[in-house]
């Protein structure tokens, strides 16, 4: 799989995250959670989620992480696309989107109706997606200053 507008000459291919690729997984969320640009996740939150995370690495040779994203389900209704990461020397070259359009074909294959996460969706009030609200604000240490935008596709 490859995506003309992605870097030139690298054929991909998207596979489901194992257990080998979680220290990197942990050690990027953790890097750009720092930097206050994603919401964290380590350890057993993150060991819990590893399933619904997917792998961008290169169609032939090692299984480098390129970049990763997971779609979290809440409901059969409604997930999101989150934790979405591209090596620091890859970004700006279509493999974040390239993974989120994968991630949007597996919502629609699922039957999903609604899907967020800050990438050029329809801007909603938080408290519209209550699941969210509930099962991951209640737990983040920034809930009481949030400055995160819930954004949604509807996929209808």
């Amino acid at each position: 799989m490859s995506d003309p507008d992605a870097t030139p000459g690298l054929e991909v291919r998207i596979r489901p995250a194992d257990h080998d690729d979680f220290p990197v997984i942990e050690a990027r969320i953790r890097k750009w959670s720092d930097r206050q640009v994603l919401l964290p996740l380590a350890g057993g939150a993150l060991r819990v989620a590893l399933p619904d995370f997917r792998i961008l690495s290169p169609a032939f040779g090692p299984p480098i992480v390129l970049a990763f994203g997971a779609l979290r389900r809440y409901s059969p209704r409604l997930a999101e696309i989150r934790s979405l990461v591209v090596a620091d020397e890859l970004q700006g070259r279509g493999l974040g989107r390239l993974l989120v359009d994968e991630l949007l074909d597996e919502a629609r294959q699922a039957g999903l109706q609604r899907v967020f996460v800050k990438l050029s969706f329809s801007l909603v009030p938080r408290e519209s997606l209550p699941q969210k609200v509930f099962v991951d604000c209640s737990i983040c240490r920034r809930r009481q200053c949030c400055d995160e935008l819930a954004l949604v596709k509807e996929m209808t």
